[in-house]
């Protein structure tokens, strides 16, 4: 059974997980992480191009790129570069798509770069150093991309050694692992957050109910494995003088009770405060690993599309709309806002912070537009704000997305024909839809148009459905 560094880190995150992807793949439910894990890989790939020409420009160095190595026991590591010194012995050089060493669950560099190490060792091969190759955040392309500005070169090789034992034992483990059958009843995602458990989790984990304590917010790690050494996973069986935050309280008490708690009057002031036109508004933004344009930074957002839904007094409603269809900083996105945007009534976002953000950062690019942004921020509310504690409902699922929110209170209306589903591959088409054939980009650029359009209406149903309690 070969093993992967991809394979690795996913064992060190979840063992049964792993399993299930090598054994039985056919019954594996790829998500969240396996979409997030091919994105890295994806902008790997982009980094890798100008490390290339990096290396092109070196004089007197011998570097091959994605060289495998084959160990015994089914290791198996294609390294991002490999560098051959005139000593015989090799430097690894990690790529990653990150501004930053990263070492948390979900992508452990580390890890990473110690996993190649071993393997090429095992392999037969003398490993004097070992770097992480990464993106220098704050580089700004001016022109064609500068790889020698674009790219930090660190050496790891002491922090790689400092977990070379813990690792070549947790490989080994997972080798063995692998090599055996197991009892799929239950994985070790059970003492996580909801946030990283793996794909697999209600395969694995199929007597949880819907909802439980994973569906708590901000349900601390104490709680969480105090509610696992008793048992607890159903929001039923939580005693009322179990001590819980008051949000979280709201929460156990709309399980139990099958109905939302509902705040009317804080709801009924929240309306109070929102001024007509109400301007249902929401931003698509677009980034890249390596900045594709003049002004632009890895990894930096700016928006790329707006959907607008303005709800007069009177009940009318009208739409506007504007995507871009060139790569370009969004200057002419802003021109059309004004145009769209009256100078009077509310602006209605679903987690505000995002628009307010990115109105900021373009008032500093563009600083003749600052007066107009700054009075959107100014105008803003945020529609979100009133489920986190005046309607809340178990049926959210710990979750107060816009998406997680309208099934429950507006079941009609539905995102399931889009063929754009959320901000991630609204992103990734956006960048398809500019490098596509006309036919093609004009087939992805109403799907973006749809998905975003689906998002206002969205809050403009929630408006009317809060309005009308």
């Amino acid at each position: 059974m070969q093993l992967t560094k991809a394979d690795f880190i996913q064992y060190l995150n979840c063992p049964k997980s792993l399993w299930l992807l090598k054994r039985e793949p056919e019954n594996y439910p790829h998500g969240e992480f396996s979409a997030f894990r091919k994105k890295l890989i994806r902008e790997g790939y982009e980094v890798e191009r100008y490390v290339r020409q990096f290396f092109e420009n070196a004089d007197h160095r011998t570097v091959d790129f994605q060289r495998v190595f084959e160990a015994e026991g089914g290791l198996c590591a294609r390294a991002d570069a490999v560098e051959q010194t005139s000593h015989g012995e090799i430097i690894l050089y990690e790529i990653k798509s990150s501004t930053s060493i990263k070492t948390d669950s979900k992508h452990n560099h580390l890890k990473d770069a110690c996993f190649q190490k071993i393997c090429a060792e095992r392999a037969g091969q003398n490993v004097d150093r070992v770097f992480l190759v990464h993106l220098n955040g704050k580089y700004v392309r001016d022109g064609l991309v500068d790889p020698e500005a674009l790219l930090v070169f660190e050496d790891i090789t002491d922090r790689v050694e400092g977990i070379t034992a813990e690792t070549s034992a947790e490989i080994d483990a997972a080798l063995a692992f692998l090599a055996n059958e197991i009892d799929q009843d239950g994985c070790t995602c059970i003492e996580k957050s909801r946030g990283n458990h793996c794909d697999t989790f209600a395969l694995l984990n199929p007597d949880i109910p819907l909802p439980s304590i994973y569906s708590l917010p901000r349900l601390s790690e104490k709680k969480r494995r105090d509610f696992l050494s008793k048992g607890i996973f159903g929001l039923d069986a939580i005693t009322d003088d179990y001590p819980l935050s008051e949000n979280q309280r709201q929460v156990v008490e709309a399980a139990k009770r099958g109905e939302p708690q509902v705040n009317v009057a804080a709801i009924r002031e929240f309306l109070s405060a929102l001024a007509f036109p109400l301007h249902f508004f929401d931003y698509e933004t677009f980034c890249s690993a390596v900045p594709r344009l003049d002004g632009a930074s890895p990894h930096k957002q700016f928006p790329v599309q707006y959907s607008l839904h303005i709800l007069e007094e009177n009940g009318s409603v009208i739409h506007r709309e504007y995507l871009e269809r060139e790569m370009r900083l969004p200057l002419r996105l802003i021109e059309r806002m004004q145009a769209d945007i009256g100078p009077t009534g509310s602006v209605v976002s679903w987690h505000a912070s995002f628009e307010e953000t990115h109105n900021r950062e373009m008032a500093q690019a563009f600083p003749d537009k600052a007066a107009f942004l700054d009075d959107l921020n100014d105008r803003m509310m945020d529609l979100k704000d009133v489920f986190k504690a005046d309607y809340v409902d178990a049926r959210f699922d710990g979750s107060i997305s816009l998406k997680k929110v309208l099934p429950v209170v507006c079941p009609r209306l539905s995102y399931g024909d889009l063929n754009v589903q959320d901000g991630a591959s609204a992103m990734e088409a956006w960048e398809r839809m500019i490098d596509a054939e006309p036919e093609e980009a004009e087939r992805i650029a109403q799907a973006l148009l749809n998905y975003c359009e689906c998002d206002t209406l969205a809050m403009v149903e929630i408006y009317r459905f809060l309005a009308g309690i």
